[in-house]
């Protein structure tokens, strides 16, 4: 289960990078318009960063597939995805709720206090 987590949290924060964060802005205001329809589904992308993050998680590091599937099954890869489809708008959305509840450390000019 901790393998799926970790593939949910980073399919959320690569969903977050790619299409919202202000670090990537130089990056996401230039993608043509369907891309960037695609780019801002939730579930599109996170079916796609699901399923290339546990291929990496399993080839690469071994990480143990939940629910006993079989190590470096196309279909067990594709049902990670399908998972991450699911689950990656949930944890973008707990995720952009947190960042919204947060706040700013630096007022914008429309958060500053009138000028008197």
């Amino acid at each position: 289960m901790q393998t799926l987590a970790l593939i949910v949290l980073l399919s959320a924060a690569f969903f977050y990078l790619g299409s919202r964060a202000k670090i990537t802005g130089w990056l996401w205001s230039r993608y043509p318009p369907n891309f960037a329809a695609f780019m801002d589904c939730a579930a599109c992308t996170g079916f796609w960063y699901g399923l290339a993050i546990s291929v990496v998680l399993d080839v690469h590091y071994g990480f143990a597939l939940p629910f006993g599937l079989p190590s470096l099954e196309l279909l067990s890869h594709v049902a990670l995805g399908l998972l991450s489809l699911v689950l990656t708008p949930i944890a973008a959305g707990i995720m952009q709720w947190g960042l919204d509840t947060l706040g700013v450390a630096v007022p914008t000019q429309d958060d500053s206090p009138p000028n008197e």
